[in-house]
C-alpha cells in the first residue's frame, strides 16, 4: 500500500480491536487507501488494516519537520497547549521529576524545565532526539515507552501530547505510564477527538483528511480514555480542552481559532460539562496513593 506523500510502499496487516481484541471491524471512514473501522463489540474506532510495527518505525523517522523555519514553526504551533498543560500540571503536583512521550524536539521539556521541574522525554525520531539532546541540551531516551527501560515509580507527572492515537497497542502504553509513575503521580494526555466532525463532514458530502492515515491508528473520545485509564488502575480522571493549536495558514487559523474559542466557550459557560465533539481534548488522571505496583 502507498500513502500520499510517503514516497514508499507501507507493509499492512489485519488488526483486531487494541481495546477488547474483538476481530474484524465495521468500516466507518476511509482515506485515500485507508479504512478506519468500528469495533462490533465495544464501538471503539481503529485502522484496519494497519501498519506493522516495522513499517511504522521508519514511517515516523520522516513524519516531524526537518528544516529550521519548519522546526520553528511547529513550535510555535504547539505553544499554546504546552503552556495550559505545564499550568495544569503545576495546578495539580508538586515540582520533580517529569516525563514527556513523544517528545519530538524537546521544546515542553524546555517549557517545565524553566518552571523548575526536572524533566526527560522518550521519542523515536532519530532526528528529533538528535535536535533535542545537541540544540535544546535536554535528557531523551530513545523509545518507544515501553522498551526505554524506564524503573519503576520513577516520574512525579508523565505527559503525552498526541501520541496515544499513534499507538498500536495503546493499553500497553497506559500500563507503562502507570508502572513508572510515583504513587499519587499525574498522567496528562493530549488526543484528538475527530471521528464526529469525520461523521458531520461526511453527511455533507465534504472530503477531507482529517484523521491524517496512516499515522492515527485509532480515535478517542473522552469516555473512553477515561475507560482505558480506570481499567489500567488510574482515578482521578477529568477532562478539559486544553487551548487549541495555531497551525500555519491564514484559513486554517481562523478556523482553529473559531472552533477553540467556541469549544472554549461552551466549556466555561457550562462549567466543564460541554466538551465539544471534534476538538481535541486533555484528560489528567494520577496514580492512586496506596499502588505501588
Amino acid at each position: 500500500m502507498q500513502r500520499h506523500g510517503v514516497g514508499k510502499s507501507m507493509e499492512m496487516e489485519a488488526a483486531s480491536c487494541p481495546l477488547c481484541k474483538e476481530a474484524g471491524g465495521v468500516p466507518l471512514h476511509r482515506e485515500d487507501l485507508f479504512q478506519m473501522v468500528k469495533c462490533p463489540a465495544c464501538q471503539f474506532i481503529y485502522l484496519n488494516p494497519r501498519p506493522t510495527d516495522r513499517s511504522l518505525l521508519d514511517f515516523y523517522q520522516g513524519y516531524l519537520p526537518e528544516d529550521g523555519t519548519s522546526i520553528e514553526s511547529w513550535k510555535k504551533m504547539m505553544g499554546p497547549i504546552f503552556r495550559r498543560s505545564a499550568d495544569l500540571v503545576k495546578r495539580h503536583g508538586e515540582r520533580g521529576k517529569l516525563l514527556d512521550v513523544g517528545t519530538g524536539f524537546g521544546f515542553f521539556l524546555v517549557e517545565m524545565k524553566a518552571r523548575g521541574w526536572e524533566p526527560e522525554g522518550v521519542e523515536i525520531s532519530e532526528k528529533a532526539i538528535s535536535y533535542a539532546r545537541n540544540v535544546l541540551n535536554v535528557t531523551v531516551h530513545s523509545g518507544p515507552l515501553e522498551q526505554a527501560g524506564l524503573s519503576k515509580g520513577r516520574f512525579d507527572a508523565v505527559t503525552a501530547f498526541y501520541v496515544i492515537e499513534h499507538l498500536p497497542n495503546p493499553m500497553a502504553f497506559l500500563r507503562e505510564c502507570h508502572r513508572i509513575l510515583k504513587p499519587r503521580g499525574l498522567l496528562l494526555l493530549r488526543y484528538p477527538h475527530t471521528t464526529p466532525i469525520k461523521n458531520f463532514l461526511q453527511a455533507l458530502g465534504v472530503k477531507n483528511r482529517l484523521y491524517d492515515l496512516p499515522a492515527h491508528l485509532s480515535d478517542f473520545s473522552p469516555g473512553t480514555i477515561q475507560k482505558c485509564l480506570e481499567e489500567v488502575g488510574f482515578t482521578g480522571c477529568r477532562h478539559s480542552l486544553g487551548g487549541y493549536t495555531i497551525p500555519k495558514g491564514v484559513r486554517k487559523r481562523l478556523a482553529t481559532s473559531l472552533f477553540g474559542n467556541l469549544a472554549e466557550g461552551l466549556f466555561c459557560l457550562s462549567r466543564g460539562t460541554i466538551l465539544l465533539p471534534g476538538v481535541s481534548k486533555t484528560a489528567i488522571a494520577f496514580k492512586k496513593a496506596t499502588d505501588i505496583t
